[in-house]
């Protein structure tokens, strides 16, 4: 068997990965201690940059000095802006309240609770005070960190804030303080890579080092020994991420191999790398970044040059601008089910972009590493040297600015499930395998070349190219369910989807509790159902908690996400309490339509009846416009209330019975509680004409009103209704065809 380590590495990875889709998660002993006030003992065990602050790891963590580990998991540490940090590696005495990381409770929402328990982090701990109880420390690893200090405040100094922030991302794995739009401009046009420390800086730097000493005369292994050394430390001064651990492990073997006289294979070495990086941390294999680094790598050391195997006789210009151009679009297709897997959309133009973007990251890289070297000799000298990595950074910016605005730059696909990815991944690992032994062995021969009667190599490109591109539309056709409907957590506020075959309609979609709920909730919820375009946003009303998340959206100029039509309550008043909305809509082109008692929306099997306001609605309470609306799907009725007052409905049972419509007041399968299932709302005479089977409450956890109240659960139960609350059980999802429904919460 041809390199037995390397499939004795893979197939341990493989393993490990299995046994945990049946192991979970790590178990968290901190969860039942949730805001309490603690008095912990542990070790600064690291400290890390995080969103403009300095945090610290606290590990071996016990509840008296010297005492039993409470849990193998850490704490990640947030001391106040004013204290001094600990030493790294001294034994501490912490006070402060214990909390735990936000879980996934959306579909395609990022679960950063479980982020961090695979990063064996347990839970966060706001620090009152602490102090020492002994007197030791790291030194070695404070001095690294201090070093890491220096190094970013030289960048701080010879170039702009922006470009400073980059280049401390880019060399020094410190992305604090990255403009979050930027961040979100680099994502969208797949060019994030080149924030992450990778193989190319271990090239420049670890390479660079090893070949200069070697011209130096310096015997191999004193050479190697000392680029190993260096590049060892740098990979803990950046933090010690997974692609970092890969480059650096990989720059091991390959100076033990020349250190050896034995030759440096690739795919073995990027074997044993992921089988180390696993054996100490196995959950890192359930992190995106662990696969998208490993594949990256394998895509274009692997699978590119068996892809084009049979053409490897190019030369000159043509080499090289084959090697550019296939090896881009080689990457781009190894890695597009990984992306579409986990981000749920496919930049369209990055294959292009990245043509540009990879030669020039050698630019970037030595004269952002040259500045910083020659600026800690003289600042106005690194401010020269760093000249060339702040043009290449405009143009980065300029590029990415352009393209953002292209129609259709990322194609949205939704969620394709585990299924998809692994029978992608079959097809991919198939063309690697198309060789002449391999097609002697297994197919006898059949791929025989034209002119001279033989197998070859090259007469297979077309069939490795078309298994690939058959890959890819496994990864990108999905198929939509008749219909869903989701009640999302929004925390303190409201935010409906209802998505048919035929077409989305949106209802509300803001919260006062949850920050920047369009960027961690909505927009990841939309591209996780595949939604690119919504026909209908109904806003019930103008309070905060149900349009702050749709006019972020709105004032997004990235977003891709196409909105047709607005639909507001036609109520005396509401074009002006609308305003500021209407104009962030007015500038995206959306069109703003107003609806009133017997309004109807048809979208296929959906229709969609106004029971409220009437038209020219005049109140002085906002809440009580709110719209009312009777949702029907087949046998399916629910019953939309937004914040609607009792008021609100006496005026919709008033007139129905006056406009001899009361039937359609019967008897209702889901009743969204008015009002987050306060008192206002969900009168007894509204709960006993409508009698819901289900009543879904959306409200924030723990939220300062009390919401739902009481009286109104009680009110509830007693008639016989189901509730689910989205504080509780995370989003309720409904799936429904036109004959029967099924509902379940998210958690």
């Amino acid at each position: 068997m041809r390199r037995p380590l390397c499939m004795a590495c893979l197939l341990f990875v493989l393993l490990v990965r299995l046994l945990l889709v049946f192991v979970g998660k790590p178990a968290d002993e901190y969860e039942a201690e949730e805001g309490s006030e603690l008095v912990l003992y542990g070790k600064a065990d690291a400290k890390e940059l995080k969103t403009g602050r300095i945090v610290f790891h606290l590990s071996e963590v016990s509840k008296e000095a010297g005492g039993e580990p409470v849990s193998e998991l850490k704490l990640m540490c947030y001391p106040g802006e004013e204290q001094e940090l600990p030493l790294t590696g001294s034994r501490i005495k912490v006070r402060g309240k214990l909390w735990m990381y936000k879980e996934a409770t959306n579909p395609g929402q990022f679960d950063t609770r479980a982020y961090y328990l695979y990063k064996n982090i347990g839970a966060g701990i706001s620090v009152t005070d602490w102090e020492y109880t002994d007197e030791g420390f790291s030194v070695y690893r404070e001095g690294i960190w201090k070093l890491r200090l220096i190094l970013g405040r030289i960048y701080d100094h010879i170039l702009p804030a922006g470009d400073a922030a980059v280049m401390k991302a880019v060399a020094l794995g410190d992305k604090s303080e990255l403009d979050a739009d930027l961040k979100e401009l680099y994502r969208v046009n797949g060019i994030a890579h080149i924030l992450a420390i990778s193989g190319l800086h271990i090239s420049i730097l670890g390479m660079g080092l090893y070949k200069g000493l070697r011209k130096l005369t310096l015997p191999i292994t004193p050479a190697a020994v000392a680029a190993v050394f260096v590049m060892v430390n740098y990979a803990l001064l950046v933090g010690a991420g997974t692609s970092t651990v890969r480059a650096v492990t990989m720059f091991i073997i390959m100076c033990a191999a020349d250190a050896e006289r034995r030759s440096y294979d690739l795919p073995t070495a990027l074997a044993v790398s992921a089988a180390s990086t696993v054996f100490f941390n196995p959950y890192e294999l359930m992190l995106s970044a662990f696969w998208m680094s490993y594949m990256a790598v394998f895509g274009i050391a692997v699978y590119f040059p068996q892809l084009f195997r049979g053409m490897e006789k190019q030369e000159g210009l043509r080499r090289k601008l084959f090697g550019s151009l296939g090896g881009g679009a080689a990457v781009s297709l190894f890695t597009m089910p990984l992306i579409v897997y986990n981000y749920f959309e496919v930049p369209l133009y990055s294959v292009f972009l990245n043509l540009l973007v990879i030669p020039l990251m050698s630019v970037l890289m030595v004269s952002g590493i040259l500045s910083l070297m020659i600026g800690m000799i003289s600042l106005k000298a690194g401010m020269v040297c760093a000249l060339p990595a702040h043009y290449v950074l405009m143009c980065y910016d300029a590029l990415c600015t352009k393209i953002a605005k292209l129609p259709y730059h990322s194609i949205i696909t939704g969620e394709q499930g585990s299924l998809r990815l692994v029978l992608a991944y079959i097809l991919l690992v198939t063309v690697v395998l198309m060789n002449r032994r391999f097609i002697r062995r297994y197919l006898k021969g059949s791929v025989i070349d034209k002119k001279t009667g033989e197998l070859s190599d090259r007469a297979m490109i077309p069939g490795r190219l078309f298994i690939s591109l058959l890959a890819v539309l496994i990864t990108l056709i999905g198929f939509k369910q008749p219909f869903i409907m989701t009640f999302l957590d929004v925390g303190q506020g409201d935010g409906i989807c209802i998505d048919t075959a035929e077409g989305t309609v949106m209802t509300d979609g803001g919260s006062t509790s949850e920050e920047e709920l369009y960027k961690y909730t909505l927009l990841p919820f939309l591209k996780h159902q595949g939604i690119a375009e919504i026909d209908s946003w109904y806003l019930t009303h103008p309070d905060e908690d149900h349009i702050s998340g749709l006019e972020d959206m709105l004032r997004d100029d990235m977003c891709n996400i196409r909105i047709r039509r607005i639909i507001l309550p036609d109520a005396a008043g509401a074009a002006e309490d609308f305003g500021d909305l209407i104009r962030l809509a007015e500038n995206r082109g959306c069109e703003i339509a107003y609806a009133h008692t017997g309004s109807e929306l048809k979208l296929g099997e959906l229709k969609i009846v106004n029971l409220h306001p009437a038209a020219g609605y005049s109140c002085e309470d906002v809440n009580e416009y709110s719209q009312i609306m009777l949702m029907e799907y087949g046998s399916l009725s629910v019953m939309l209330t937004g914040d609607a007052t009792v008021d609100s409905e006496a005026a919709v049972l008033k007139e129905m019975k006056e406009g001899g419509n009361a039937g359609r007041l019967g008897q209702t399968d889901i009743l969204k509680a008015g009002h987050h299932g306060s008192h206002t709302s969900s009168s007894e005479e509204w709960i006993s004409a409508l009698s819901p089977e289900v009543t879904v409450i959306s409200c924030g956890r723990n939220n300062r009103y009390g919401h739902p109240h009481a009286e109104v659960v009680e009110r509830l139960e007693a008639a016989g209704s189901s509730i689910y609350r989205t504080d509780r059980g995370g989003a309720v999802i409904m799936t429904a065809d036109p004959a029967c429904w099924k509902l379940h919460s998210f958690k």
